[in-house]
């Protein structure tokens, strides 16, 4: 008997779940490993911690199938996941980043163009007077310089 497997035959609330650790990648097969878990929440989809080997011996891997039939005759052992990644918090903080860094760009633009007209003006406002493309429809050929801050 796998013994890792016998929590599925005497708690019905453990769920096996199928998560798999590599992206798929042209010309690489994927490969899946089971877990179990208590947690009722989590979610095809989802990303896990679970045990490894490696690194600090837990990685990232995502659940690709929840409640899975268990094979009680494999010798595979199975682990328990460690931990579902609640990523919310971290995404509002990208977004929030998006926002702000648009806002930043917008500021630069603003500033080089207000620097360019007035650098324009102040430089050869006689001679771009003078060109036909300045003036469209009758406007003004020149917007005024920017008042200085």
């Amino acid at each position: 008997m796998n013994y890792t497997t016998a929590i599925f035959l005497i708690n019905k609330n453990v769920r096996a779940v199928m998560c798999n650790y590599e992206p798929d990648a042209p010309g690489k097969t994927a490969m899946f490993t089971m877990f179990k878990t208590l947690d009722a929440t989590i979610r095809e989809g989802d990303f896990v911690i679970v045990p490894t080997n490696t690194r600090h011996n837990m990685t990232v891997s995502k659940v690709m199938e929840t409640d899975v039939d268990v094979d009680f005759d494999s010798g595979a052992s199975v682990g328990w996941i460690i931990s579902k990644i609640d990523r919310s918090t971290y995404e509002v903080t990208l977004s929030q980043e998006g926002d702000a860094i648009t806002v930043i760009k917008s500021a630069e633009k603003t500033k080089k163009r207000n620097e360019l007209a007035a650098a324009l003006l102040a430089d050869s406002a006689g001679a771009l007077k003078a060109l036909p493309i300045t003036t469209v429809s009758g406007d003004s050929p020149l917007p005024s310089a920017p008042e200085a801050e």
